[in-house]
């Protein structure tokens, strides 16, 4: 299940790599995973979010790329 993100919403930083990658609390239990270039996907899930910025990095794909 994927959510597209259609109205800017505030979000507080969870997680960011060194690579660039982040992870933002938007409310609701959803999450905004950006890439380095600021591709983003919003997932439900704290543990959703962390395995597609994971896999987002270990593949060298955008998030909205992904599974």
């Amino acid at each position: 299940m994927q959510f597209e993100n259609t109205q800017p919403q505030s979000a507080e930083l969870v997680a960011s790599t060194p690579r660039g990658s982040t992870i933002e609390a938007i409310g609701g239990d959803l999450y905004r995973v950006c890439d380095g270039s600021h591709h983003c996907r919003t997932v439900p899930g704290l543990w959703q979010a962390q395995e597609l910025a994971h896999q987002a990095e270990l593949q060298h794909r955008h998030p909205e790329q992904l599974p």
